[in-house]
């Protein structure tokens, strides 16, 4: 069965005690409401507002069951150039990509803590990405002589910046201000770091597939090809093995693009009256693998209609013929110049009526 939904976001964990250095013992603790209001200070020194151009609340969330002393989650809005951008006659001219990062900040009475974590990265973005990463936590680290930070690489690809500032013996919420803005000011621009160096990456990585054979193609190739795919929106939950994603071609048509590593199938779906018998079924499966396989689609593959009667079929095509510059070619014509509502028309016409 063909299941289509936006996966869930990765929630973002924390928990007190990851350490850089050793606390410094404190006279007394930093009030939570000098903390609380330490943070909102320091989100309007690097210019957070509580409300986006999108309308979107940058609100601070209470964490409870972190801190007595307060734990806040903010989700940070980082806005990056895209290569080209600046160019008038790039096809990206002008355009931005925008990312809302979760970071939490927690105050424990002998310091504050704070926990943050990137996009996913590549295996091949990441040497440069890496580099990058090295040069922005040397900045982080040489602001201020009590504040240390440390970015770790996550399982899934993904960075975590984590920071921490000692109280020492007399705690001052303008010191935790000034602290918390550096921290969260370097957080962003490390989103920022990290987009740039994986476009560079994708885009050396790109020229080298370009005139190449694909043969397999795994996750991060497939969004190489297709740099859109890193936006938010469009990857969903499926049976491809190595991404699926789902693209709004018309009111009537969903179509969604399933990558299993050696083939990539271009999927759509018809919703039947109802659902035939046995001899129907195999009546209906012969006419649409009879259909012809355009846009040099090596079969077309169907599967029997779900409980709802929505049949799903799709047109394949393997990897092994195919260079970067096929794929860009094939994936346009699908896609972006919607050929596949035309396959859908063909589908509808053969499982319906057999025309």
């Amino acid at each position: 069965m063909r299941r289509a939904h936006r996966p869930s976001r990765p929630a973002l964990t924390f928990a007190l005690g990851m350490l850089l250095l050793p606390p410094l013992a404190a006279a007394q603790a930093l009030p939570k409401a000098n903390f609380q209001e330490a943070l909102v200070g320091a989100m309007a020194d690097r210019n957070l507002r509580n409300v986006t151009l999108q309308g979107e609340q940058l609100k601070m969330q209470e964490q409870p069951n972190v801190s007595p002393l307060g734990a806040y989650r903010v989700n940070l809005i980082s806005v990056c150039e895209m290569l080209g951008s600046r160019n008038s006659v790039s096809n990206q001219a002008g355009q931005v990509m925008r990312f809302a990062n979760g970071a939490v900040f927690a105050s424990t009475g002998v310091n504050f803590q704070f926990a943050f974590t990137s996009q996913v990265v590549q295996a091949h973005q990441r040497e440069r990405v890496e580099k990058t990463l090295t040069e922005r936590l040397a900045t982080l680290n040489g602001e201020y002589g009590d504040l240390r930070a440390e970015i770790r690489r996550q399982d899934n690809g993904s960075y975590q910046l984590i920071a921490q500032h000692n109280d020492g013996s007399r705690p001052s919420a303008s010191a935790a201000r000034s602290r918390l803005g550096a921290t969260l000011g370097n957080a962003r621009f490390m989103i920022c770091d990290i987009h740039t160096a994986m476009e560079l990456s994708d885009h050396d990585r790109w020229n080298s597939l370009r005139k190449t054979k694909l043969g397999q193609v795994d996750r991060g190739t497939f969004v190489t090809l297709y740099p859109l795919l890193r936006e938010p929106g469009y990857e969903v939950n499926g049976d491809g093995t190595e991404g699926n994603w789902a693209f709004q071609l018309s009111k009537e048509l969903t179509a969604q693009v399933e990558n299993v590593g050696t083939e990539m199938k271009a999927w759509v779906s018809v919703k039947l009256p109802a659902v035939p018998d046995a001899a129907g079924l195999a009546a209906m499966h012969a006419r649409l693998r009879a259909l012809s396989a355009s846009h040099g689609a090596t079969r077309i593959e169907s599967i029997d209609p779900n409980s709802n009667g929505v049949v799903w079929v799709a047109l394949v095509f393997s990897y092994a013929p195919m260079t970067g510059d096929d794929f860009a070619d094939t994936r346009k014509d699908l896609v972006n110049d919607k050929d596949l509502i035309d396959f859908q028309k063909r589908v509808r016409r053969a499982a319906l009526d057999g025309g």
